[in-house]
């Protein structure tokens, strides 16, 4: 055989053997079930001075009175448990989403807890509004994007984000085992350098950030039109409900302009940038690619999005001592849904 037909020949067995142990290392369930999940958040017992209960029940109005605020943090890892042997591949990751720039106390905007069944191919999706009310430790009954923005206030960014962590963890009475955080300035940054997105929008709509509409149909964002399209609620007929479903719609169309085949061998250095500028995540890259990974492949039937149960109540607030507009959780018909998709 000739000495070049030699080298062509190694070269192929060992790439061919190179992206086979790629394959076993980033393949979804073999990735995770090698892994111990940590567990960063745990259900507690919430001990809170609430003030006497005068809410009344409303329609849902997205009018609300609430505490200013600002921007973003970049919080440090919080192993508030060690790691546990991973009895399953599912886990559970948090995605925050913080209303404000940078430099400035944030609340978090978008809240999203997935149950991730790496296994199965399947996520769990369930969106907590930003104004839920949940009792917090030393305040009361308040609204769970306050978790945020008053621990940080009083310990810096990485008590913010325990605190918000600790927040979904006491409400959904489920552990947390992964986060990921991000906030304005970085998803337009981020959205920017993939080269935008591509997202269907179903009807006409106002996007009051940017005064300006945003017409139906296939519709290519760049980082700050696709800003104002997940903050957007107060033109949308089922408000905050129909933004949190704009949220996955975003979701999925970054995942699949960054697995797009022109950009897989950027990939590496993308994800550099997006924890450098995006990103504040206890998720490995390798984590975050066997993800993104799994996503793409993934049908719209593999995908349960669910919302909180309950209503809307209007009820004096304890941080800014007027009433306020809140999102009432159903205990009862949340403790079902969590038994059902989050176990």
């Amino acid at each position: 055989m000739k000495r070049w037909k030699l080298y062509a020949l190694t070269v192929v067995v060992f790439a061919g053997a190179g992206l086979g142990l790629l394959y076993r290392y980033l393949e979804p369930a073999r990735h995770f079930e090698m892994k111990s999940h940590p567990v960063i958040a745990a259900p507690s017992a919430v001990s809170s001075t609430a003030p006497p209960d005068h809410s009344q029940s409303l329609p849902n109005d997205p009018t609300a009175v609430e505490a200013s605020t600002s921007s973003a943090a970049l919080p440090g890892d919080k192993p508030v448990q060690p790691a546990i042997p991973n009895e399953s591949t599912a886990f559970n990751a948090l995605v925050l989403g913080l209303d404000t720039t940078s430099g400035q106390s944030a609340r978090t905007d978008v809240i999203l807890l997935a149950h991730v069944v790496p296994a199965e191919k399947k996520v769990h999706l369930i969106s907590v509004p930003r104004d839920t009310r949940v009792p917090l430790p030393g305040i009361g009954l308040t609204k769970i994007n306050h978790a945020h923005f008053m621990a940080e206030m009083d310990g810096g960014k990485k008590s913010g984000t325990e605190a918000a962590i600790q927040a979904v963890s006491d409400l959904l009475q489920i552990p947390v085992h992964y986060y990921v955080k991000t906030n304005f300035s970085g998803f337009v940054s981020f959205i920017d350098t993939i080269g935008g997105i591509d997202v269907d929008i179903p009807k006409d709509m106002w996007l009051s950030m940017t005064r300006k509409p945003l017409e139906a149909g296939s519709r290519h964002l760049d980082g700050l039109t696709a800003l104002a399209f997940v903050r957007e609620r107060y033109s949308l007929e089922d408000g905050d409900f129909g933004r949190q479903t704009d949220h996955m719609k975003v979701m999925r169309a970054v995942v699949q302009k960054l697995l797009a085949p022109e950009k897989i061998t950027e990939l590496p250095g993308l994800l550099k940038q997006a924890k450098k500028e995006l990103v504040d995540t206890n998720l490995t890259d390798s984590d975050l690619i066997s993800l993104a990974w799994m996503f793409k492949g993934m049908k719209g039937q593999d995908i349960n999005y669910m919302q909180i149960p309950g209503k809307s109540v209007v009820a004096t607030d304890p941080l800014v001592r007027s009433p306020l507009w809140y999102w009432e959780p159903d205990k009862e018909r949340l403790k079902e849904l969590v038994r059902e998709n989050l176990h």
